[in-house]
């Protein structure tokens, strides 16, 4: 669930500024969809420049490295990204390649690709492009099989290769591509994975999310349609075409409840805090509860508890502390110990909790590594009793399009009844919001949704690879 971000400049082509800053600035904005590495490409329409790290946005980037890359990054026009992945591990050793923008050239001409989602069943692709004589260095990436695509495609044109390679991707995916002095977004079939256009006085912006826009000043025009290419040059929109017309809606439910920052507009113009502030007053008429406190845990269920315990008039607290050097524990590398991190990000504060009974607001409940700590955390702080309230179903099924829980072995609805999720839990006890109060707060129909994680009904056949 990667972050993607284009950035065309007029002004800057006119000599005024560059780029670069804005895409520092709009980056950091999207920093939250991915926290293992990170990277921005700028080019002055002819020649490219690239930096990538790894950790989180920005991370290690002091004043005088600031000023070392403004005079390395010239240009008018580029991309950032940051990574989310859903393969292996972080690090250069095991995923050498995963570090975007990714950049190789067509037609002899450079261009630079960002992407987010998750692309299967590609043996047929990657043939192709080993025949075409493309050497690929990662055995794993769907990203090189897309880029290796379009490198060694016959086609002349860069909007006839997006043509005729999008239809061979199976899953879901948008992607942000700079290429010339153009800026070129699309977006999958079903508009699963998100992509938005913003303007401003300086130009056009496209990102995953609308909050990048607004440290620049930009205004949220448009969602990429489903199925749509957009292009981007100097002068603004120059045209958007279906690239397919096999078209639908089935928006991932998992950006309203987890990935996307509140204030982001997403599927039909609504912000995530809509279906947040919703599911705390759908949950509250659901799933009450007999506590003294409504306790978040600070992150993803800030807001739901907000609208939890106005709703039954429950104090809400502060009662766990959050390191603000903490990782989001869901998008930690696979591997990791979750529990561990948690006490590392989490610290519970006594004075709050001490002799009460408390109720702890999660977005949502994967793997069932984090909640056992996060309690036992609660208890050993004095908590009398701890109740806990899921904002989502129960997620019972594998994500082939992006998000990292591809096995239905590692969720834990998938394979423990609630009773058992709760004794394993050690909470006194549990409620879900259920499926349909999860629909009915998004403000969407069932059909302009994706909720296989949750049904099993998947928008796109599931690979087979």
């Amino acid at each position: 669930m990667c972050g993607v971000l284009g950035i065309s400049c007029s002004n800057c082509h006119r000599g005024k500024q560059q780029v670069f800053p804005k895409l520092m600035t709009c980056g950091s904005d999207i920093s939250h969809r991915g926290e293992q590495a990170w990277g921005i490409v700028t080019s002055d329409g002819e020649n490219m420049f690239c930096h990538r790290q790894e950790g989180r946005f920005g991370e290690g980037i002091t004043e005088q490295k600031a000023e070392q890359l403004s005079r390395k990054m010239q240009g008018h026009i580029g991309l950032a990204h940051t990574l989310y992945s859903t393969i292996g591990k972080s690090g250069q050793k095991k995923q050498p390649r995963s570090i975007q923008p990714a950049v190789a050239e067509f037609k002899g001409k450079p261009f630079a690709l960002d992407y987010n989602g998750n692309v299967y069943n590609l043996s047929g692709l990657r043939k192709k492009a080993v025949a075409a004589g493309w050497k690929f260095k990662s055995k794993f990436s769907d990203t090189e099989v897309i880029v290796a695509s379009i490198a060694t495609s016959k086609q002349t044109d860069i909007i006839e290769v997006l043509k005729e390679v999008l239809p061979q991707l199976k899953g879901a995916f948008a992607l942000v591509i700079l290429y010339g002095n153009k800026i070129i977004g699309a977006r999958d079939s079903c508009g699963i994975r998100p992509l938005c256009v913003g303007y401003n006085d300086n130009g056009f912006i496209l990102s995953s999310e609308s909050c990048a826009f607004y440290p620049v000043g930009a205004k949220f025009i448009r969602e990429v349609r489903p199925g749509e290419i957009i292009v981007i040059g100097e002068k603004g929109i120059e045209k958007y075409v279906k690239w397919t017309d096999k078209t639908c809606c089935r928006f991932c439910i998992f950006e309203l409840i987890y990935f996307a920052r509140p204030d982001s507009r997403l599927c039909g113009g609504r912000t995530a805090y809509y279906y947040r502030n919703k599911a705390g007053l759908i949950m509250a008429k659901e799933s009450p509860v007999d506590a003294d406190l409504i306790i978040s845990v600070p992150g993803g269920g800030d807001l739901f508890a907000d609208a939890y315990a106005s709703e039954l008039g429950i104090p809400l607290r502060q009662g766990l502390f959050k390191n603000r050097l903490g990782i989001r524990t869901f998008m930690a590398s696979r591997g990791t110990d979750r529990g561990a991190l948690q006490r590392i990000k989490l610290h519970p504060l006594e004075e709050v909790i001490w002799g009460k009974k408390i109720c702890l607001v999660e977005d949502s409940l994967v793997r069932l590594k984090v909640l056992p700590e996060t309690a036992l955390m609660c208890y050993e702080a004095g908590a009398r009793e701890v109740h806990v309230r899921v904002f989502s179903a129960p997620i019972c099924y594998p994500c082939y399009y992006g998000v990292d829980m591809a096995t239905k072995t590692e969720l834990a609805a998938a394979n423990l009844s609630r009773e058992q999720i709760r004794e394993q839990a050690g909470v006194d006890s549990l409620a879900y919001l259920s499926f349909e109060g999860m629909i009915v707060a998004t403000g969407l129909s069932r059909d302009k949704l994706c909720l296989a994680c949750f049904n099993g009904d998947y928008p796109v056949e599931p690979p087979t690879e």
